[in-house]
């Protein structure tokens, strides 16, 4: 028998995952009978350059790869390479694809002089896409100006571009933990020998030639206590132990003397649908010492071990929940306490602040909204007609708090900034709770709410009910973001966000805006500082939140982010298989949907769609099996022999 020994690449930290930075990778694939360029009868090399800015300055594109040059067979070219791209979400994530003539002469710099068409997007409209597949025009001269501004007309493409995303897989570990009870000891009056245990891994070998290899995944540490042992949990990485379902698992079972001797106190088997079960009485397993059974009429076991843990640990990540489907919602509310003692200069100096960090947090979220509908409130002013002092009251004093677009928030705000007189006191925590009961009455998981609190530092008068609606707030799928601006006191908020300790989760911040702004700078470099400063938290909080509830991320199926219809609504949370394989050949549309917007509403598109998808998408749930109860070697071996036989017939 062949004994291979290899070390598991288990996770010490399972946490850590969670924070690990989200890539995604781009390919790229062109249609020779879209693409109208004089010089294409007579080139038959091209190359695809990628580049990115974070910006909406020409001058900062930096070139991400440059593809192999690829020789034109037909009508279609795939460039086999993929391009790695790093997502953030507070960031302006431009990216632009030149498609380019070969030039062995010429350096990737200046790929650009060869270029025969080119588009640029914004990463968010890749993330949203169908499929994570996005379908762009090629044009010959394109610009930042032109690309991210729909009323501006592009002159005619010259071709047509396919963009097909793809997040690296993860590592998803299972973490373990055995118990031990009445394991046998050495034969001496003092024993000092310490229990431990070693997880191989079974690979037959496919001719069943030769005898199978174990291959060890894990070894605990050594306990002196043979009656009733419990060793850490441990964890193990799912492709080493569940890239078969029935992958046979061996645990052998050792004692250790003070000189460091090592014997053998028997073994048992398992596999990772057997432990799935989890901790009962199907996860009870006899120590078996062959040799002993061998020699010994009566011998039962030498002791038992049992499962007291296993878990499915799932480190989705931020773009993981994104391209499945979750929508982000914005919401902004406006402390106007105070402001009938600012002097001209300071009222301009704070509406300009204040719609300066609202579109630069806004024009990052609002790719991510549904509708681009952002509810707006105001509290701590005196509203008309009777001016009664008011801390709930909607910015466009209508039923529906509701406004159209960064603009409709505007307007609704200069309008309010007119008619409304300031009260002397503010009270956020009406705010708070209505925000929070509308994040409540969403599906969890499918929908996350930011919560965007502009305040001129005046004093809380709420202090305690502010407080408590924050221990609520961190409840429900909610960030809240507390931005100061002007010169006032903000003590008083720091002190109110550093109060977590009574919190379930981390759901508040506070940026004061002074400390961000820099007035050396231009207004696109200031925006891109806001963004950061405000939002690099909302992954953080977004995690913590699904994670805390156990919230899973659903595959990348689906088609816009639409409050009609959410095809993640049709993936139940307990495994799946999915069938799709009549979708493409009757309806082609499905898998590449012919969209010129993003996550706009379409009702007639996405009814359509949905009575389609209903029909021919199938779903079968895992039942509860016998056979994976079944861990013996022979019954193991019947089964692989069943699948040789099968697959060679």
């Amino acid at each position: 028998m062949c004994l291979a020994v290899r070390r598991s690449q288990s996770v010490n930290d399972p946490q850590s995952l969670s924070h690990m930075s989200d890539q995604i990778e781009i390919s790229v694939r062109i249609r020779f009978r879209d693409l109208q360029h004089p010089q294409t009868s007579n080139e038959n090399r091209f190359v695809c350059a990628v580049y990115e800015n974070d910006s909406d300055n020409e001058d900062r594109w930096n070139l991400v790869g440059c593809s192999k040059p690829v020789t034109r067979q037909s009508s279609t070219i795939k460039f086999r390479d993929r391009f790695p791209l790093r997502y953030v979400f507070e960031k302006y994530q431009l990216i632009r694809i030149n498609i380019c003539s070969y030039n062995a002469r010429a350096s990737p710099t200046r790929l650009a002089n060869n270029s025969i068409g080119a588009c640029i997007f914004k990463l968010d409209e890749l993330t949203g896409s169908f499929g994570l597949q996005l379908r762009k025009a090629l044009h010959r001269e394109v610009s930042i100006g032109t690309a991210m501004n729909a009323h501006r007309s592009l002159p005619s493409p010259v071709g047509g571009i396919t963009i097909t995303g793809c997040i690296p897989d993860k590592e998803q570990p299972i973490v373990i933990q055995f118990c031990g009870k009445s394991l046998e000891k050495k034969d001496f009056i003092w024993d000092e020998t310490a229990v431990f245990f070693r997880v191989y891994r079974i690979e037959e070998d496919p001719m069943g030639e030769e005898d199978d290899q174990r291959v060890m995944l894990y070894e605990s540490e050594a306990i002196k206590n043979h009656s009733h042992p419990q060793w850490k949990a441990f964890s193990l990485p799912t492709r080493e132990v569940a890239d078969d379902r029935n992958r046979l698992l061996e645990v052998w079972v050792f004692y250790r003397d003070v000189d460091n001797t090592e014997a053998v106190i028997g073994k048992f088997l398992t596999t990772y649908a057997k432990m799935k079960y989890g901790a009962g009485p199907d996860n009870v397993y006899n120590v078996i010492n062959e040799t002993k059974k061998q020699q010994k009429k009566n011998y039962d076991n030498s002791g038992r071990f049992e499962l007291t843990k296993f878990t499915d640990v799932s480190f989705y990540s931020f773009l993981d929940y994104i391209v499945s489907g979750t929508q982000l919602h914005f919401e902004i509310a406006v402390d106007f306490s105070g402001h009938e003692q600012f002097s001209a200069s300071e009222r301009t100096k704070f509406d300009t602040d204040f719609i300066l960090a609202m579109r630069a947090m806004g024009e990052i979220i609002r790719d991510y909204s549904p509708n681009r509908l952002f509810p707006a409130f105001g509290f701590g002013a005196k509203v008309p007609p009777m001016f009664q002092e008011s801390h709930e009251f909607c910015l466009n004093f209508s039923m529906d708090p509701a406004c159209r677009g960064l603009d409709g928030v505007t307007e609704a705000y200069r309008k309010a900034a007119q008619l409304i007189r300031s009260a002397d006191q503010s009270f956020y925590a009406p705010i708070i709770n209505y925000v929070t009961r509308l994040a409540q009455q969403h599906a969890s998981g499918l929908h996350y709410h930011v919560l965007a609190i502009f305040t001129t530092g005046r004093t809380i008068d709420d202090y305690k009910d502010t407080l408590a609606a924050l221990l609520s707030a961190a409840e429900a799928s909610l960030s809240i973001i507390l931005i100061g601006i002007g010169n006032g006191d903000f003590t008083h908020f720091q002190k109110l966000c550093a109060k977590k300790k009574h919190s379930p989760r981390d759901a508040v911040e506070f940026v004061e805006f002074s400390e961000v702004f820099d007035t050396s700078e231009s207004i696109s470099d200031n925006k891109k500082r806001i963004c950061e400063q405000t939002l690099h938290s909302i992954p953080r909080h977004f995690l913590q939140h699904m994670h805390g509830k156990g919230i899973a991320a659903k595959p990348p199926i689906q088609v816009c982010r639409s409050p009609l219809f959410h095809s993640s609504f049709l993936i139940p949370d307990r495994p799946t298989e999915f069938h799709l394989d009549e979708i493409p050949s009757r309806f082609p549309e499905i898998i590449h949907p012919v969209r010129t917007d993003r996550r706009g509403s379409d009702s007639h598109y996405l009814v359509d769609l949905e009575d389609r998808m209903r029909n021919f998408l199938t779903v079968k749930v895992p039942e509860r099996s016998h056979s994976a109860l079944q861990t013996s070697r022979e019954q193991y071996q019947r089964r692989m022999q069943e699948r040789r036989k099968a697959a060679n017939s």
